[in-house]
């Protein structure tokens, strides 16, 4: 995920700070469901801790919606002032070399220390390292890997930016005013946000019967990332026209305000009055789709006074702009990946103990959260530190480099040449 300003290429402290805060959420959320403390299913979990954990699940989509955003922005600005976007090429091979090393690591650590005895085929190596376990899951030993479909996921929007992109040259054409083009950036985003809740829909349906990892298939989240290219747009148009919409106006008069919207949508997200999502019931199904538009919701109130550059608010500088949520956000990426194997490292499942390891399921309620969390947290930031600085910012300082190099070539290479003086 990017750390650029909007609009510049400085780092924003407050969008550093809250990846740091939705790392650690997830997180949280993770280990109160393996130590039983969330409720599941027909499992009851802590009482009202419980509850307040089981609301952590909001901690996800901004995520997506943050990936939206910055990705989106370059290619929706072009659209609107109706010059180039991004090289794709160029686009494509950064996206992988941010999130394709640190994940093999934890692909070949998860796939060594926790699934070695399950390992049949070099297919079932080569699955997960091309992230198309969750696409072909038969037979795929995967644990501690359950949490990385977000990686494909992620990787098929990169993939889908450009085709998105050229749809929305497609549709502004040739309008010559800023704001028309602007709006008709936002159709692939209607697209994306139409199909993800349709999908939604199919895939909680009583009468479907396909594999359960098509929860976890792009096209579960994709709204989300519509949510974010919805505000890139919005965001872009602004910076070029001077005028901003409604919505953005009102986050830079009332930033706080926006925050306990979310966090009124945080509350109203945990109680489920129409069902069981999962269940295969109508009422689950529904509850499902409630429950996923105010996640969607809660993700854009919380993302949109942060995006705005007008929007002034000592509460969301203190809580997010401090040196530790800085820094937690700049290894967040490594936090996610790692902390689902220091959670099934701590309760001893894998071959590396001697064990043949199970299900997540299975161990749920066996350890207590306190001595899980500390384990995971501190034993994630510690391996995500190591991999953020011994391995994901060497990448990209290397590849940022040669690229100056190239650029600086055509650059010379297309100069004028120099005439000598006195000819």
């Amino acid at each position: 995920m990017s750390d650029a300003e909007i609009g510049s290429n400085k780092r924003i402290p407050k969008l550093e700070g809250v990846r740091g805060v939705l790392a650690v959420g997830v997180l949280v959320f993770h280990v109160a469901w393996q130590s039983g403390v969330t409720n599941f299913m027909d499992q009851p979990g802590n009482g009202i801790w419980g509850h307040l954990a089981d609301g952590l699940t909001v901690m996800l989509p901004p995520f997506f919606v943050l990936s939206g955003l910055f990705l989106y922005r370059p290619f929706a600005r072009a659209v609107i002032t109706g010059t180039r976007g991004p090289a794709v090429g160029d686009f494509l091979f950064r996206r992988g070399l941010r999130i394709l090393p640190a994940y093999w690591l934890v692909v070949v650590v998860a796939l060594l220390a926790v699934n070695l005895q399950g390992i049949n085929s070099a297919w079932d190596v080569i699955r997960p390292l091309l992230a198309l376990h969750f696409f072909i899951p038969a037979d795929q030993p995967g644990i501690a890997l359950q949490h990385t479909w977000t990686v494909p996921t992620e990787l098929t929007f990169y993939l889908a930016l450009p085709l998105l992109a050229w749809l929305a040259v497609k549709f502004a054409g040739t309008a010559a005013d800023a704001a028309v083009r602007a709006r008709r950036a936002t159709i692939p985003a209607v697209i994306l946000l139409v199909i993800g809740l349709a999908w939604v829909a199919y895939t909680n349906n009583p009468s479907f019967t396909g594999p359960y990892e098509l929860w976890f298939w792009p096209f579960y989240y994709v709204s989300a990332f519509a949510c974010g290219m919805w505000l890139a747009v919005a965001t872009a148009k602004a910076e070029v026209t001077g005028i901003a919409s409604g919505i953005l106006r009102s986050a830079a008069r009332h930033p706080n305000l926006y925050w306990l919207g979310a966090l009124a949508i945080y509350l109203l997200n945990i109680p489920k009055p129409f069902g069981t999502p999962g269940d295969g019931t109508v009422g689950g199904m529904t509850q499902e789709l409630v429950g996923h538009c105010l996640i969607l919701v809660f993700a854009m109130l919380f993302i949109i006074p942060l995006a705005v550059p007008e929007a002034r608010s000592r509460l969301m500088d203190v809580t997010l702009a401090n040196a530790p949520l800085r820094y937690l956000g700049r290894i967040s990426y490594g936090i996610y990946l790692w902390h689902v194997p220091f959670q099934n490292f701590f309760v001893e499942n894998g071959n590396v103990f001697g064990k043949t390891p199970v299900i997540d399921a299975m161990l749920r309620g066996s350890a207590s959260f306190w001595p899980l969390v500390t384990f995971t947290l501190v034993g994630s930031v510690v391996a995500a530190t190591l991999s953020y600085y011994l391995l994901e910012q060497p990448l990209v300082r290397a590849w940022n480099k040669r690229s100056q190099r190239r650029r600086a070539a055509v650059t010379e290479a297309t100069a004028e040449p120099k005439v000598p003086a006195g000819t």
